[in-house]
């Protein structure tokens, strides 16, 4: 056995022999191509160190307001016969028809008051014009029919007064003219008197006292005019409608709500400010605000109130920020993310913050010259939108920084740049799925495919794949 063992190993050493033969081309070959190509490059990204001001802002979360918010109610009660609106609807102020409420039995006595009216008015211009010429000739001649009937009565009496001295006639026919006499004088005053008011007219106090009824007659007839008027209910505001409350065939009472509107431009980014640093804002302050429905986008504002009472709980104020809103983009509710610009600040150095990597307790950036990456450590400051401050670290504005590719870079990594992505979507162009390398449009090379000079994507230089592309 121990002799079949020998023989076994004895005849399997040419087999190895071959691996190991084979196993030293293929290292020489990816050794010879190591040092004529050199080590793959890393495609990277770069953005530029800025120079530029942080304004000192003040921050708040908020939640945008419309402009006005009504709830809309019937000025009169009755049967709905009309309301010919959705919740969404747009709506123009005073032509938007919300509501119409059955106006019949008003229109009914609206007549009945118009007839009040026009019968108060009458009476007094009558009163106000005084008597007609026929009145006054009457009461002229009976006036004069009292003047003749004194007369006589003076006359008989003066007679019967004659007669009583000369004792012709009784003291009782004497007593009897003198009462005749008397009652013919105040018939003559009272029939002179009548003549004077005919002829003079109604006195003040009547005059005033029968305007004073058209006016009340009138009012009445106004309060129908307005209650029909009032049975048509437009938008008091334009807008939109958020909430509907009546349909047709409801009853609606004086004061029930029809409908919600709000007015959206301009609209209100409203928020809380703590005592710290509200004396810090001041109105017309411009203002910036983020809406996580718009990423991405900012909006330009003021700020438009500072409410000077604080919530004792939270110990802040509330504070407004206005914005245009003519399109109509903002919606009351939306989230706001508002930032008020108090200063201009001091210009500091800034890169995007994708080129800050952390390696431990380090921050580092990596500045690319000559196709070079250079590690720089850095100790950053304060955000400003996409960028950072660089507190410390020796970094000159316009130098190039990497902001994409970094997490894999060492110091003096070679690098190449691909700040414009290509056709594949990736940093230096390539086809579409096919992989970057630093081959990529070198003579011999397929472009975007990783490959090398001289052979199929993926092939060695000198492996079988290169020697089959070259007999096809």
């Amino acid at each position: 056995m121990l002799q079949r063992s020998r023989t076994f190993l004895f005849t399997a050493s040419p087999a190895v022999a071959a691996g190991c033969a084979l196993a030293a081309v293929m290292l020489a070959a990816h050794g010879a191509s190591a040092q004529r190509w050199g080590p793959r490059p890393v495609a990277v990204k770069t953005a530029p160190v800025q120079s530029k001001a942080i304004p000192q802002e003040v921050s708040f979360i908020g939640t945008i307001e419309p402009n006005v918010a009504t709830t809309v109610a019937s000025v009169v009660a009755g049967r709905v016969s009309a309301a010919d609106f959705r919740e969404g609807d747009a709506v123009t102020a005073g032509k938007t028809v919300l509501l119409q409420v059955d106006r019949g039995r008003r229109e009914i006595a609206l007549r009945e008051r118009a007839a009040a009216v026009a019968r108060a008015k009458k009476q007094w211009e009558k009163v106000r014009e005084g008597s007609r010429s026929e009145e006054v000739a009457q009461r002229l001649a009976a006036a004069k029919e009292q003047e003749a009937l004194l007369e006589r009565a003076r006359r008989d009496f003066e007679r019967a007064k004659r007669l009583y001295g000369d004792q012709l006639v009784s003291l009782a026919a004497l007593q009897k003219a003198e009462s005749d006499y008397l009652a013919a004088r105040e018939k003559y005053g009272s029939a002179r008197a009548a003549l004077k008011l005919t002829r003079s007219g109604a006195r003040a106090e009547d005059i005033a006292m029968a305007e004073a009824e058209h006016e009340e007659a009138r009012a009445r007839m106004d309060a129908v005019s307005y209650e029909i008027e009032k049975s048509t209910l437009l938008a008091p505001i334009s807008g939109f409608i958020v909430r509907k409350h009546v349909d047709v065939g409801d009853w609606v009472n004086a004061g029930e709500p029809v409908a919600d509107l709000v007015d959206l431009d301009p609209v209100y980014a409203a928020g809380p400010v703590g005592e710290r640093k509200i004396a810090l804002l001041r109105r017309g302050q411009p203002a910036t605000v983020a809406l996580d429905a718009f990423p991405g986008k900012t909006f330009s504002g003021e700020v438009a109130y500072i409410v000077p009472q604080a919530d004792t709980r939270s110990r802040s104020f509330p504070v407004k920020i206005r914005l245009s809103n003519a399109q109509g983009r903002l919606k009351a509710g939306m989230l706001a993310r508002v930032a008020v610009i108090v200063s201009s600040g001091k210009p500091s150095v800034l890169v995007p913050k994708d080129a800050v990597v952390r390696r431990g307790p380090d921050e580092m950036v990596f500045v690319v010259s000559d196709g070079q990456a250079k590690a720089v450590k850095v100790s950053t400051g304060r955000g400003y939108r996409t960028l950072l401050e660089i507190a410390d670290g020796d970094l000159e504005p316009g130098q190039q920084v990497v902001t994409l590719g970094n997490e894999v870079l060492r110091d003096g990594a070679m690098v190449q740049l691909g700040n414009g992505p290509g056709p594949g979507g990736r940093p230096g162009g390539g086809r579409p799925g096919g992989r970057q390398g630093p081959w990529a449009g070198r003579p011999g090379g397929t472009p975007g495919s990783g490959g090398r000079p001289g052979g199929r994507p993926g092939a060695r230089p000198g492996g079988p794949g290169a020697q089959r592309d070259g007999n096809r």
